[in-house]
């Protein structure tokens, strides 16, 4: 029995979750869940529509096919796959591939027909990952029996740069059109491995994806929607939980006389932010500005021509003016568990930390790929702890979660 049977109002199937992508700060995204999810539950209110990027695909699979399951039960068990998750489970030693990338490279500059260099990283470890360790049955189990009534992923299509949302479940009977305006397409499908295989394929770093029912390859559905709201909105949900890395604030002005200038990895870093943050800003800020013209009395209709309806969110991600702590966590778990002797064990590790030196990035993008057990338990603690802030205060009172007003 779910948390919805028997007597959940008819409101709860409105409840969806938007999960957004972050390579190993997906852990963060499951404790910040793991323990909002019980609260909701407690409401009757639990999401029963999932919608993630990257890792947030990940999670959305992962969340949905423990639906079954009192709330509890499904937010221990989300926590102990992350908990057993390493670095050998999600792309293959770096180090020893490099001769066969060089020489696959050299290759194609004298004949450009062979295969090209498409990914630094070899991921056939995150294809078996997702495959034995996701209960895909019951994922689909949990669709068919209305315990869950959609997981979507987003995908970037490769070769229009369009975002492509595959969907399964019972509201992909009557997926919404494509957007125009966001360059959004929706396919209705079976999910399986490939999908979030693909939803997660970071540019550069991890080969696209060929997907045989599209006909095409792609890659992080980040690069272009890294937190799909309006997709979630699209499917029908009124009430939205946001989950992400960054807050929800931009970083106040800043004067940087005197300093020296950036290191590449701190422009990377900035780059990552932009590509990740802004658009869920802007997304949650239109979301909270067009609740109010509507509850002003208002009136108005999407590009598509739907009535403009009240969607409430709670956002859980740092707070403002945190958004560092993921990044200063990685560089303490590198710094205090990998050190000397042990950090040259893991030639990768010890590359990357060559590679990203010493500068105020280099936490920051280490806990993209930073998959040792340590930052995993580190993330899940700091999600929890930011989870907690936002039920401080709740009491008994479910509205109290949720927020229409402009960011």
């Amino acid at each position: 029995m779910t948390d919805r049977d028997p007597g959940n109002p008819p409101e709860a199937a409105a409840v969806g979750a938007v999960l957004a992508g972050g390579g190993a700060r997906g852990a963060y995204e499951a404790g910040m869940l793991a323990t909002l999810l019980p609260k909701l539950a407690e409401f009757r209110q639990r999401p029963d529509v999932f919608v993630g990027t990257s890792a947030g695909a990940l999670n959305a699979v992962l969340f949905a096919s423990l639906a079954h399951l009192p709330a509890q039960q499904a937010a221990d068990e989300a926590l102990r796959a992350w908990r057993g998750l390493t670095k050998d489970q999600v792309f293959a030693a770096f180090l020893p591939a490099v001769p066969a990338l060089l020489w696959q490279y050299l290759t194609t500059l004298v004949d450009p027909s062979g295969p090209p260099v498409s990914g630094l990283l070899d991921t056939r470890p995150l294809r078996e990952t997702l495959r034995a360790k996701l209960d895909w049955h019951r994922l689909h189990a949990n669709m068919r029996s209305g315990a869950v009534q959609a997981v979507a992923v987003a995908t970037t299509a490769c070769r229009s740069g369009r975002t492509e949302i595959f969907v399964e479940g019972p509201r992909a009977a009557a997926l919404p059109e494509s957007d125009a305006d966001r360059a959004v397409d929706y396919t209705g499908t079976v999910l399986t491995e490939e999908h979030v295989l693909a939803s997660a394929a970071i540019p550069v770093a991890f080969p696209p994806v060929y997907i045989e029912e599209a006909d095409g390859w792609y890659m992080d559905g980040g690069v272009r929607l890294n937190a799909p709201i309006k997709p979630a909105i699209s499917l029908g949900v009124r009430r939205v939980v946001i989950v992400a890395t960054t807050p929800l604030r931009y970083l106040p002005r800043a004067h940087g006389r005197g300093a020296p200038p950036p290191a590449v990895a701190d422009v990377v870093a900035q780059v990552l932010n932009g590509v990740l943050a802004d658009r869920m800003i802007e997304d949650t800020r239109t979301l909270g500005k067009v609740d109010e013209l509507l509850r002003s009395g208002g009136r108005g209709r999407s590009p598509g021509g739907r009535p403009y309806e009240v969607v409430e969110y709670l956002f859980g991600g740092p707070p403002p003016g945190q958004g560092d702590r993921l990044g200063e966590r990685a560089a303490y778990v590198l710094d205090t568990y990998y050190r000397g002797t042990r950090r040259l064990a893991d030639l990768d590790l010890a590359l990357l930390s060559l590679l990203l030196g010493p500068g105020h990035s280099r936490g920051e993008l280490l806990s993209y790929l930073l998959f040792q057990p340590e930052f995993i338990d580190e993330a899940i603690a700091l999600g929890q702890r930011d989870a907690q802030l936002v039920l401080d205060g709740v009491g008994d009172d479910p509205d109290a979660l949720w927020r229409s007003d402009a960011c």
